[in-house]
């Protein structure tokens, strides 16, 4: 059995950033070490892998066809050191090492979460994170089953004595169909009006009797995919009430037009919650993102004031 090479990540420090740097002087200077002590460092490396990683023949080092080959490899491995020190760390103060978010869509605008995150990402860079797709009440469900640790979701007028929520913005539904459906037609739209026309609708909310479209149509059809949702509006194959965050695009396309009501004249407004058991407080990871999806949400809020 051939014995394994016993490298420091102090020699392979050396050998980046001498070989990023163009020179001995420069690469201990980067570092805050004698330029005797990076030359040495480099000179162990070469014994130990008996390989001549710089000619020196020239005024300053260069990189030998073998130095070349292996230095992304010490790149590599020097990433690896800096991964493994930074998540020590961070468990030792009790970060979380992954977290797991469920997410109604209906409930945030995905654009906005993702500019949160990218302050989460920055400040929690061991965490992993997964992010569900959880529509309607999947993401409440999946926090009381214990597989997610957090759920963003449409607030509910009360939750279960196992929740912890907190009320972190706001989105607003408006009533939409395709541009080409005979409701398009009439300058004001009643509820009688609606109760013809086939209804469209997500499931399914967790307060069924906090929804604006209850009980608005003879006939329904339930859909999981917003994807779907979209395609059927644009069709002209029914109505629906619809975040205003997923729908704006294709309002200013054209393709889906926004109905004007006698009986809602603005878009009806929902809370957004963020959730989580209240038997499992959440650790810094989680409450960094709970501030963060607060900040970014409260911030979004007072432009649209």
């Amino acid at each position: 059995m051939e014995s394994r090479l016993l490298i420091a990540p102090e020699q392979l420090e050396a050998f980046e950033a001498t070989a990023r740097s163009g020179s001995f002087s420069a690469a201990a200077r980067s570092l805050g070490k004698a330029q005797s002590t990076i030359s040495g460092l480099i000179s162990n490396l070469e014994a130990d892998t008996g390989l001549l990683l710089f000619d020196r023949s020239g005024r300053e080092p260069k990189l030998t066809p073998q130095g070349r080959s292996l230095l992304m490899d010490a790149r590599c491995l020097l990433n690896s050191y800096s991964r493994f020190e930074a998540k020590s760390r961070s468990l030792n103060t009790g970060l979380e090492e992954s977290l797991t978010v469920a997410i109604d869509e209906s409930a945030i605008d995905l654009s906005l979460l993702a500019r949160g995150l990218c302050q989460f990402y920055e400040d929690y860079s061991t965490v992993t994170l997964n992010l569900l797709h959880a529509p309607g009440d999947g993401a409440a469900q999946m926090v009381r089953d214990g597989r997610a640790n957090m759920g963003i979701v449409l607030s509910r007028s009360d939750y279960p004595e196992d929740f912890e929520f907190r009320g972190v913005g706001n989105c607003s539904f408006v009533l939409i169909t395709g541009t080409r459906h005979p409701l398009t037609r009439l300058s004001s739209v009643s509820c009688r009006d609606l109760q013809d026309h086939l209804h469209l609708r997500m499931k399914v909310s967790i307060d069924q009797t906090a929804l604006p479209e209850n009980d608005l149509s003879n006939r329904i059809w339930y859909l999981e995919s917003y994807s779907l949702f979209i395609a059927m509006l644009a069709t002209g194959q029914g109505w629906a009430f619809a975040p205003l965050h997923i729908v704006r695009p294709y309002i200013e396309s054209g393709s889906i037009q926004v109905l004007p009501t006698d009986f809602q004249l603005v878009p009806y407004p929902y809370c957004t919650d963020m959730i989580w058991p209240r038997h499992k407080p959440l650790g810094p990871a989680g409450r960094g993102l709970l501030e963060q999806v607060s900040k970014i949400l409260s911030a979004q809020g007072a432009e649209i004031a």
